[in-house]
């Protein structure tokens, strides 16, 4: 009685995705939202801080130099918390 040996097929070649080609990453790259309507982060966080300081202005009748402190102090702990 003799043991067959069954021949091993090749190792397939594993499928990899293709490589897109530099026109594809460009159109994907492409697709950002106009630079005129492009607002910076901290813009947006200088303008809500503000407008945050100016609501309180109204309400409590602050003065002018503590109005400027609390500006910079809510503009800087808003910069923070984002970074």
């Amino acid at each position: 009685m003799t043991v067959r040996r069954t021949k091993k097929k090749p190792a397939s070649k594993s499928k990899v995705a293709p490589k897109k080609s530099k026109s594809e990453k460009e159109k994907t790259s492409s697709l950002r939202i106009p630079k005129e309507n492009d607002v910076k982060m901290s813009e947006m966080v200088d303008l809500a801080a503000e407008m945050f300081v100016r609501a309180l202005e109204v309400s409590t009748r602050i003065p002018p130099k503590l109005r400027n402190e609390l500006l910079k102090a809510v503009k800087h702990s808003a910069k923070e918390i984002l970074s």
